[in-house]
């Protein structure tokens, strides 16, 4: 019988329209807790870009820590978490996956040998 891969929680942003502001790298994390994490401190970091409506509402967002656990438990039942930010530029939209991963165990290191050289 074969074993269920372990779970991951991918993290992507992306955004529609045209902003100046780079979009946030992607994250690999096996724990639901460091993908919302990495969702709010992702909105968190726009924020004093944003004009004052947009502003407020991420702050509102923010500030709901239930809704961050809520967010959580999302994950671990293993559906989608999204949060999404229109602004007066763009649309914002940050996404936690679920995501079955091939992780090799700790002890198949192999060493990284150097390439053989010819000398003439």
């Amino acid at each position: 019988m074969n074993a269920p891969l372990p779970r991951a929680y991918w993290c992507h942003a992306d955004v529609d329209g045209t902003t100046p502001d780079p979009i946030p790298a992607d994250l690999l994390t096996t724990a639901p807790g460091p993908a919302v994490t990495w969702i709010r401190e992702s909105v968190r970091w726009l924020t004093p870009r944003l004009d004052r409506d947009a502003f407020h509402r991420a702050w509102a967002w923010l500030g709901d820590h239930r809704g961050a656990d809520v967010a959580v438990q999302t994950l671990r039942r293993g559906q989608l978490y999204a949060y999404e930010l229109d602004t007066s530029a763009a649309r914002w939209h940050w996404t936690a996956y679920p995501v079955s991963v091939l992780l090799p165990p700790p002890h198949h290191h192999l060493p990284i040998e150097n390439p053989v050289r010819s000398y003439e």
